[in-house]
């Protein structure tokens, strides 16, 4: 396994804070108890209704525009993944890069048929059958293509804006076995040439920005029929010129990682085993979750002490078991936005439990994650209070204070490094999608 591959995914801030504050149990009609130890205590499994969501997440970045994303990567290749539903997704990445300051001497005064020019890319994901190495070619953009913040499926330039001819070296190859992540692509004898502006970046290279637009990636499927999907770093990006100037001294003059976009699109999705909903990266599946306060058990619950709550996403086992040719980055972050029925302030009991405000009535909730096998939740600090606030305005009349509980994989959807990540969640059986509460009544 790549284990250094996996990806570096959003996670919650951390939730074990424990409750100052609770509503009085003669105020509302439920509360945390008298503690004193006359109580028998239980807990309820309380599962929402949920239904299936689409929001395509954001895969463009621009590490001169805000917010600057230093995790970021952008990925190329094709992926069956075998949990049933996932279809094949399919890949393309594009890099653009800044021009530099000043170029060293040796390059400077040198003619074009002296260098090398050449990619170098950092692998940060691997996702698909392990295989020894991969097809990809190179393309140049002849336009400027928007990619700041652009999401999955758009088209940041037509075929007429890419170069039918390789930049690459005919049927370049990237070592995907290894143990070195760095990978090189060479650039065609003649590429310089066709480039000036790569040797003449003008000043801070406005130049080279302003003439050079940039690559696309990928995979020739048709011919290689690629198994996986690779992801490499946008921060560690870089087009690469290089002299040797003798047989021990190789001078060299690196354009870093501008800008980057990931295209995805998926073909073949199906439905997903029996009693589970499929969470995916790249194609934005996630799931939206609702409780009803008005039915059983919750309806039941008004007048009774509520000591505890978590809100629990589990993750199907084979989400992380994998066969030995095959290999799927671990889960390693959840996200849940939380909508408020009215665009109000939430009360004094959510103070300390890093609730955060996204925009208007969307709310992200902190999230940690339990086991990369079992899933993640929500902690007592945040969901007790979501519990009783809701049961609350609920017997007053009111809607509970979030209406709904949007999960996705990878953190927040518009803001995680692009992935094509797939999660079984279990919604029937013995572990399945819930809330679980504490309650008591007396011995």
């Amino acid at each position: 396994m790549r284990s250094s591959w996996l990806p570096a995914l959003l996670v919650g801030g951390a939730l074990l804070v424990s409750l100052t504050a609770c509503s009085d149990s003669s105020d509302v009609g439920l509360g945390v108890g008298s503690g004193l130890g006359n109580e028998k205590f239980s807990t309820i499994d309380v599962t929402p209704t949920v239904r299936d969501t689409t929001v395509v997440p954001i895969t463009g970045d621009n590490q001169r525009q805000r917010p600057s994303r230093d995790e970021w990567r952008f990925l190329i290749g094709e992926v069956d993944d075998p949990i049933e539903g996932t279809g094949t997704v399919t890949t393309e990445g594009y890099v653009d890069f800044a021009g530099p300051d000043d170029l060293p001497a040796a390059i400077d005064t040198a003619d074009a048929e002296d260098l090398t020019a050449e990619l170098r890319l950092t692998i940060d994901y691997f996702h698909g059958y392990s295989t020894e190495s991969m097809e990809v070619n190179v393309y140049d953009l002849r336009s400027e293509a928007t990619m700041d913040s652009v999401r999955a499926t758009a088209d940041i330039v037509s075929q007429d804006e890419v170069e039918s001819f390789p930049a690459s070296v005919k049927a370049s190859q990237i070592n995907l076995s290894d143990s070195d992540s760095t990978v090189t692509i060479e650039l065609r004898k003649g590429w310089l040439d066709d480039h000036p502006n790569v040797l003449n970046p003008g000043d801070s290279g406005s130049d080279f920005e302003s003439d050079f637009h940039g690559f696309q990636i990928k995979a020739p499927f048709e011919a290689s029929d690629s198994t996986a999907v690779v992801g490499f770093s946008s921060s560690d990006a870089t087009l690469r010129l290089r002299r040797v100037v003798s047989s021990d001294t190789t001078i060299t003059a690196d354009y870093p990682g501008l800008k980057t976009f990931t295209h995805v699109e998926q073909t073949g999705a199906g439905d997903p085993p029996p009693g589970h909903r499929l969470m995916q990266g790249g194609v934005g599946k996630g799931l939206a979750m609702e409780w009803n306060f008005g039915t059983n058990p919750l309806d039941s619950l008004r007048s009774t002490p509520l000591y505890g709550a978590k809100i629990f996403v589990p993750n199907n086992a084979s989400t992380v078991e994998t066969s030995s040719n095959f290999e799927r980055p671990r889960p390693q972050g959840y996200s849940i936005i939380a909508t408020r029925p009215e665009d109000e302030p939430l009360s004094e009991e959510f103070r300390g439990t890093r609730i955060v405000a996204i925009s208007g009535r969307d709310y992200a909730l902190p999230v940690d994650l339990s086991d990369a096998s079992t899933g993640a939740f929500v902690g007592d600090n945040v969901s007790l209070p979501i519990f009783l606030q809701s049961l609350q305005r609920v017997r007053n009349g009111r809607p509970p204070v979030f209406t709904t509980f949007g999960v996705s994989i990878s953190g927040r959807a518009s803001t995680s490094p692009p992935t094509t990540l797939p999660v079984l969640v279990p919604v029937d059986g013995t572990n399945p999608l819930r809330a679980t509460l504490t309650t008591s009544r007396p011995k």
